[in-house]
Parts: structure tokens; C-alpha cells; sequence
């Protein structure tokens, strides 16, 4: 399955946030995954930096065979969906 937050690995500390697609790449897409950062003091699960709070969601779906990613700020799973299914 695929990770939103990779492990990362860089040289000179973390970078801020990770490259996703726009969250509109996946406006209207039936099937779509999210993950929770997980991770704390502002770092996602892999090492990156995303700030205080915790709220960042990895939404992903499968289209013509590639994985599209992108990430937002919500209070919950569901509401991360939301806003990407509906283009908020």
C-alpha cells in the first residue's frame, strides 16, 4: 500500500511539508484514501516538517495507473476526504 509519509532522508535537516499534487486533481474521484501524519512536534511520521497542530492528512487515489497525492489540513479523516472530494 502506499505511504503518504515516507521515511525521508536528507542532508541539512527536514524540509518543510512534502510535494503533492493539487488537492483538485482528486475532485470527484470515488475511491480515496487518507492517512493521519501520525509523528509529533510538528514532524510527520517521515521526518518531515509540517508545524503545530497535528492536523496534516495524506488523501491519495490510484488514476490511469498513478498514484496522485495531496495534503491538507483537517480536524479529522472524513473532513480531509470532504475537502478534497469537493474541491474546498
Amino acid at each position: 500500500m502506499f505511504n503518504p509519509f515516507e521515511k525521508i532522508s536528507c542532508r541539512y535537516g527536514a524540509p518543510t511539508g512534502r510535494y503533492g499534487g493539487n488537492p483538485s486533481n482528486l475532485t470527484g474521484v470515488k475511491r480515496l484514501h487518507c492517512r493521519h501524519q501520525g509523528g509529533g512536534d510538528g514532524y510527520d511520521r517521515g521526518g518531515a516538517y509540517w508545524g503545530n497542530p497535528r492536523d496534516v492528512y495524506g488523501v491519495w487515489a490510484k488514476i490511469d495507473g498513478e498514484i496522485v497525492c495531496a495534503y491538507v489540513r483537517a480536524p479529522s479523516r472524513l473532513a480531509a476526504i470532504h475537502i478534497v472530494r469537493e474541491g474546498e
